[in-house]
């Protein structure tokens, strides 16, 4: 493990001029006083691309990510090594006086500030967004509350699996006849995570720190993933009936299912326009079903007789190869399917590897090489870079508060010793 002392000379040598060249948002500062995972998110994709994220966190009770599915024997959690990257992470107590007096010291040096608390938190910490744009009048808010700021359910605590729920999202996603069934993973969170990156890029466009022209954006955890839904929301809207689960299929669209192997691996195929559905049916040895006017077109496939027809001679057929047979034939007809991939086979993938989809990089504290996703997105003129990932609680609290605010080491040792760091 390495000492406090160097991970803080880590951590400054980070913030050199040269390790920001070529970085697109080289210069800007974003606090991100979130916690767990969608604002978070934000943060991480904008630190991702040059923003000197500075990370907030109470002393007495951090970011809960910190703790999640944590390899106890290598002192490593994988949730915040990831979504911590590029952060700069210090401890601030906003409920003491001097806590606060921090934060309204660092406002003036942002031009983005992260939050998710719920609605109206933050107006009785005494940070309402007056104030906050009376210190810094260029200064961009991004919030995201489980609700949004308006409507009645805005003082209601929100979480992404809530959000799920209440987008329509989890009540489709099941088998037909089955129980709904969550996201494994935090899909709301890091959904609305990609939308406040993208809304204060917006902003950005016509901000400047120091001037005139604030903005607060308003994002719900519900929203995004209820905007992808819309063509299920309209579709209700216009016919009165509400679209069912369909399992792993599509409701506008047949085929588009999972297949199993006769080696036990599972595929996923999606054949809906005209051409490839053809193509499918002469690879599966059923090409009279392309003269048969019950699937000769997208809208009679959907109906569900046929779409049982069509599900059945496409799974007998999987059934009877393996794997790479299946995947061999399909491709050779010109068919889009793939295998469904574990961790371990995302791991092993050669396309993974000669794509760059994941980087190796040093752990900081314990020397280890971590291997964790890549940048999701590529700019090839600038394209961005995980310099490091998730550091410990407050180890740049001396970088940040020194060099950046200019507090003296004796102002450091007062801070900490009246709990405000």
């Amino acid at each position: 493990m390495r000492s406090p002392e160097e991970l803080s000379a880590f951590i400054s040598a980070q913030r050199r001029e040269e390790n920001f060249s070529g970085l697109p948002l080289k210069g800007l500062r974003v606090i991100d006083m979130s916690t767990v995972m969608a604002a978070p998110f934000a943060a991480t994709l904008l630190g991702d691309y040059g923003a000197e994220v500075v990370k907030i966190e109470n002393p007495s009770a951090p970011d809960t990510t910190r703790g999640w599915g944590v390899v106890e024997d290598m002192g490593i959690a994988p949730f915040w090594s990831v979504v911590g990257r590029n952060k700069l992470p210090i401890t601030l107590n906003l409920r003491v006086a001097e806590g606060r007096q921090i934060l309204m010291d660092l406002i003036p040096t942002a031009d983005v500030l992260i939050e998710n608390m719920r609605p109206g938190a933050m107006e009785r910490l005494g940070f309402a967004k007056e104030v906050l744009f009376e210190a810094n009048p260029g200064l961009i808010i991004g919030k995201i509350s489980g609700y949004g700021l308006t409507g009645p359910y805005s003082n209601r605590p929100g979480f992404g699996t809530l959000a799920e729920a209440f987008s329509g999202f989890t009540f489709l996603n099941a088998q037909p006849n089955g129980p709904p069934t969550n996201a494994p993973m935090a899909l709301a969170d890091l959904i609305a995570g990609v939308h406040l990156a993208f809304a204060v890029m917006i902003a950005l466009r016509t901000q400047t720190r120091g001037k005139h022209g604030a903005q607060l954006i308003d994002i719900s955890l519900f929203e995004p993933l209820f905007g992808m839904l819309g063509p299920d929301f309209l579709s209700c809207y216009l016919t009165g009936e509400c679209p069912q689960p369909k399992g792993n299929e599509l409701s506008y669209v047949v085929p588009r299912n999972n297949y199993l192997t006769r080696d036990g691996k599972w595929v996923v195929l999606s054949a809906a326009v005209q051409k490839p559905f053809e193509r499918l049916m002469e690879c599966v040895g059923h090409p009279e079903m392309n003269e048969d006017p019950r699937f000769q077109s997208n809208a009679e496939r959907i109906k569900d007789q046929n779409r049982k027809i069509i599900n059945q001679v496409v799974s007998e057929w999987v059934g009877s190869l393996d794997l790479d047979k299946v995947l061999e034939r399909c491709e050779q007809m010109g068919i889009t399917i793939g295998p469904i991939a574990t961790m371990r086979d995302v791991a092993e993938d050669p396309h993974y590897r000669e794509r760059g989809s994941m980087v190796d990089i040093e752990d900081p504290l314990t020397g280890r090489t971590l291997k964790i996703p890549n940048i999701p997105f590529r700019l090839l003129g600038t394209p961005g870079r995980i310099r490091f990932p998730g550091l410990p609680l407050g180890s740049a609290n001396d970088i940040v508060y020194r060099e950046l605010l200019g507090y003296s080491e004796e102002k450091l040792r007062e801070m900490a010793a009246g709990g405000a760091i």
